[in-house]
């Protein structure tokens, strides 16, 4: 996979997101594609394109939410740094620092986005956001992970070693 695949990926995603996700919610909340595809990209795949596809993605989605056009970049920055996770190996598996990824990034995602909007003058419930907002999307973000993941690694397999191509 290239980083031409993955942004072509990311806009699909996007797009996806944008246009067909609003109707659906698990645990009440609308699952972020995005935001699980980047972190198992960027769990998966080498670093360098991730740096690449988490501002494109934000730009995608800023120009397609109707929100502050650089609010889900800055959100969706944070995602970068806490992907070091995958080079401390604490355990062998990837798919557990991935899910903690996802269930923190959202976390990070979804109060960065209320933190706007308390900056710009919108009156929270901040108990109610946490709890009706933040803690769903988590869960709902972290289950939404799993599949994905698990495509994103057949699609990174080397067919001759049957290992990840980094």
């Amino acid at each position: 996979m290239s980083t031409t695949l993955g942004l072509l990926v990311i806009a699909f995603a996007a797009l996806v997101q944008a246009a067909v996700l609003p109707s659906f919610s698990i645990f009440g909340a609308q699952p972020n594609l995005v935001l699980a595809l980047l972190v198992a990209w960027l769990i998966v795949r080498p670093r360098r394109e991730g740096l690449l596809l988490v501002p494109a993605a934000g730009l995608m989605i800023g120009l397609l939410d109707g929100a502050p056009l650089g609010l889900a970049m800055l959100a969706l920055a944070p995602l970068l740094l806490m992907a070091q996770v995958r080079d401390l190996r604490l355990v062998e598996s990837d798919l557990l620092p991935a899910l903690v990824l996802a269930a923190v990034g959202t976390l990070v995602y979804e109060a960065i986005v209320l933190l706007t909007l308390a900056v710009t003058g919108e009156r929270l419930d901040w108990l109610a956001s946490v709890l009706d907002v933040l803690v769903p999307a988590a869960i709902a973000n972290a289950l939404l992970l799993i599949p994905i993941y698990g495509l994103m690694r057949l699609a990174s397999l080397d067919l001759h070693g049957r290992r990840p191509a980094f």
